[in-house]
């Protein structure tokens, strides 16, 4: 018993490992590998609720459904649209999401976009006058912060 114990003492000894250098300062020389580093991700998608095509005024009332690097889901309201609403593609590099209600007229468009650390759901009307490249008829809805390094996709 009393080798088993010594032989142990040798091995925890020997195995003590080597102390990592570091400078006073805390910064590094910068030639490490690193892991890989783990971002938070934000989901986004469209929540839809109340659209009854058989209703006399069938109103689809529409919501931002932000899923967070917890897998924790918050719902922001952003307005009603008459008639149903399906996704639509954006045409910008910062938008996320867009959703088009324009089967009615008038109708509403809205795209989420991220900009610095805020989602913004932007808004404009759709009707005979529009004009679809008018990207300054869209107006701010609500804006919503984001943790600090996070990235912003669309929900799958």
């Amino acid at each position: 018993m009393g080798r088993v114990v010594g032989l142990a003492l040798i091995l925890i000894a020997a195995c003590g490992g080597k102390k990592s250098p570091t400078t006073p300062d805390g910064a590094g020389a910068g030639t490490g590998t690193g892991g890989e580093v783990i971002a938070a991700q934000t989901l986004l998608s469209w929540g839809l609720q109340g659209y009854n095509p058989e209703a006399s005024n069938p109103v689809t009332k529409i919501f931002l459904e932000v899923t967070d690097h917890n897998g924790a889901t918050k719902s922001y309201p952003v307005g009603e649209a008459r008639g149903a609403c399906t996704p639509a593609a954006g045409n910008g590099a910062d938008i996320i999401t867009a959703l088009a209600c324009i089967q009615v007229v008038p109708g509403v468009e809205l795209r989420a976009v991220f900009r610095g650390q805020d989602i913004i759901v932007l808004s404009r009307r759709v009707d005979e006058a529009s004009e679809p490249a008018d990207e300054l008829a869209f107006q701010e809805v609500t804006r919503v912060p984001v943790p600090a390094g996070a990235s912003v996709k669309p929900a799958p």
